[in-house]
């Protein structure tokens, strides 16, 4: 189970379950957000419990209580073979900041990638801190677990192009990028291992613009994913 705060993010999950994702298992809530929503509410067969503002404040892990909190079933998610041959996906080793997970995740969401592979030592994608972050898109981005070392070396990701991230490869901006690739990203601070120098068939690299030359060493990594995914969907716009 997972938890999730605010009226926002719980009528994204609302919205949602219809479709079989994210099922909500117990909603707590103040007697006018019941009330406001009870139509919908009905619909989906949730039982709401009331509260008060003040004691949804000793549960929250946010600043300013919010009046509504549910906890959800996390679904089971199996990355099939298919899938990831046949969509763009986006995989990162040693991810550590909740905030930048939950952007990365809000991001991809934005350019329609769904699928989103995170090494074992990466955050967890349900810390209510990447949760919130995400700004609902975690009902509709699909984030597993994997060693990623193992997934490179299976023989029929060879029909399939990986690219690696680096602060020193291809500039984006003058290269063609399929459109269904495996992106690798790195840790915050250390960047892609070598580890997977052999397994990466393209090395590609965001260019700085600095004029001074003594510009800042590198972009943080949620802003990268958001470079990289524009103009992935970039190249592949007539």
């Amino acid at each position: 189970m997972y938890v999730v705060e605010g009226h926002k993010m719980v009528t994204e999950l609302m919205a949602g379950m219809s479709d079989g994702g994210h099922r909500i298992q117990q909603l707590f809530a103040t007697g006018e957000w019941i009330q406001q929503n009870q139509l919908v509410l009905r619909q989906l067969e949730i039982k709401a419990s009331e509260t008060t503002l003040d004691a949804l404040k000793k549960i929250s892990s946010m600043v300013t209580p919010q009046p509504v909190l549910v906890v959800v079933a996390i679904p089971e998610r199996t990355l099939q073979l298919e899938t990831l041959l046949k969509n763009p996906v986006l995989g990162f080793e040693a991810v550590r900041d909740p905030g930048n997970l939950g952007t990365i995740i809000r991001t991809a969401d934005w350019f329609g990638i769904h699928h989103i592979i995170c090494s074992a030592d990466s955050v967890d994608v349900y810390n209510p801190k990447v949760v919130q972050a995400t700004m609902g898109a975690i009902t509709r981005v699909n984030v597993y677990y994997l060693d990623i070392k193992q997934l490179l070396l299976n023989s029929e990701l060879k029909k399939k192009t990986v690219y690696g991230t680096y602060l020193e490869g291809n500039n984006i901006y003058g290269m063609p990028m399929d459109q269904n690739p495996l992106i690798l990203f790195g840790n915050e601070s250390q960047g892609l291992s070598h580890r997977y120098d052999q397994l990466i068939g393209k090395r590609i690299s965001i260019p700085s613009f600095s004029r001074t030359g003594i510009g800042s060493e590198s972009l943080n990594l949620a802003s990268s994913v958001a470079v990289v995914c524009s103009e992935l969907r970039r190249a592949g716009t007539p």
